[in-house]
């Protein structure tokens, strides 16, 4: 019998003291103000899109994962962590032939007590972030397996992303005393260069789940849940860039007057929205919003293509196989995440706009990345 993956959706919630701060003030006139009203922008609908290319990311019964997938490339390799996990990171080249688990978290030999994040290192080896209680370690990882120390950091990080200067950018997130700025800048070997976003929340904070740097080719944009600015390092410095009007989602102005307990609720019954991600190449920029209420999840997904800008709006349940952006590459063509079974449904509803060649039937149901293009008349 056929077994389908079972897939999983879930937003990482926590609770956090909205107190923005960045390290250059942010002026009016460099910053891009959205919203996410009804009728803000043009909506698009799949005959908007051309699905230039297919990338099957082969599972068997070992590497089974989620929706929730953080994904990162390399020339060379894919690799894949479910972040409902997090036990262990997925490498696959960039034909979606599976490689092999590495990043093994445990106790004993060759194994990390905890794994957060990844990046891929100069030489194609994988760096992995992992942090105990107020300090963090970055391993190399070879794609045979092989784990060695790169250093310890006196920072407790939740996320980063290596900058191609050699240094690093980290995300600590709230939690006092441990993290006293939001994010810092290391040189390669871990040593703290500079610090950005002072934390002024004094309660404790439980560790996030989020992917917090996005590179481009304008630089590196640093997004955090729940704020509704995200940021762009670029030459030591972090600048405000844009600013989101999220209208009915935004949070309520005595959210962090009362009780966070009784603020979590009332967001959640209400609704709320925060950034998932953002992508950047050339002219196109992609913005990913999740908006939820109670149990309904629903995405805003942003298209700026030179000077317009266009929206994509789907529901969690409803037309998903545009629903998990993770990237653009250099053709500006946008990366999405979806599954075979999503795909099979698709096609037989729009056969001239999606196609199950080269994606065979087995024994689970396995992700597919999609290259998609938007129509140039856009």
């Amino acid at each position: 019998m056929k077994n389908h993956n079972h897939i999983l959706f879930s937003i990482q919630i926590v609770f956090i003291f909205s107190f923005m701060a960045c390290s250059e003030p942010a002026s009016e006139e460099n910053t891009l103000y959205i919203s996410i009203a009804p009728d803000d922008y043009p909506t698009l609908s799949f005959q908007d899109f051309t699905v230039e290319e297919m990338i099957r990311l082969e599972t068997t019964e070992d590497n089974l994962m989620g929706m929730d997938l953080r994904v990162k490339f390399s020339e060379n390799f894919i690799a894949v962590m479910d972040e409902n996990k997090t036990d262990k990171l997925h490498l696959f080249d960039r034909k979606g032939s599976y490689l092999s688990a590495i990043a093994q978290v445990g106790e004993g030999p060759g194994t990390i007590r905890s794994l957060r994040d990844f990046e891929f290192g100069k030489g194609e080896e994988v760096l992995v972030l992992s942090p105990i209680a107020d300090k963090a370690n970055v391993y190399k990882i070879s794609k045979d397996g092989n784990l060695s120390e790169a250093f310890e950091l006196a920072y407790s990080a939740n996320s980063f992303i290596r900058l191609e200067g050699g240094g690093f950018l980290f995300q600590g997130g709230y939690n006092l005393p441990f993290v006293t700025h939001r994010v810092i800048q290391t040189d390669a070997e871990g040593n703290i260069q500079h610090r950005y976003l002072e934390n002024d929340y004094e309660n404790v904070m439980l560790p996030m789940m989020e992917r917090n740097f996005f590179p481009s080719d304008k630089g590196v944009f640093m997004l955090e849940i729940f704020n509704p600015n995200f940021y762009l390092y670029k030459a030591d410095s972090l600048t405000q860039v844009l600013h989101a009007d999220f209208g009915t989602y935004d949070l309520p102005s005595n959210f962090w007057e009362v009780d966070l307990m009784d603020s979590f609720g009332e967001i959640n019954e209400n609704g709320f929205a925060t950034f998932k991600g953002v992508f950047q190449q050339g002219n196109l920029m992609v913005i990913d919003i999740v908006a939820q209420k109670g149990r309904s999840m629903s995405k805003h997904i942003l298209f700026k293509k030179d000077q317009n800008i266009y929206k994509l709006k789907a529901d969690r349940d409803d037309d998903m196989v545009f629903f998990y952006p993770i990237g653009i590459n250099k053709k500006e063509q946008v990366l999405f995440l979806t599954y075979r079974s999503i795909l099979e449904k698709h096609a037989q509803e729009y056969p001239e706009i999606f196609s199950l060649d080269g994606l065979p039937e087995g024994d689970f149901d396995y992700p597919v990345i999609l290259h998609v293009a938007l129509k140039e008349n856009l």
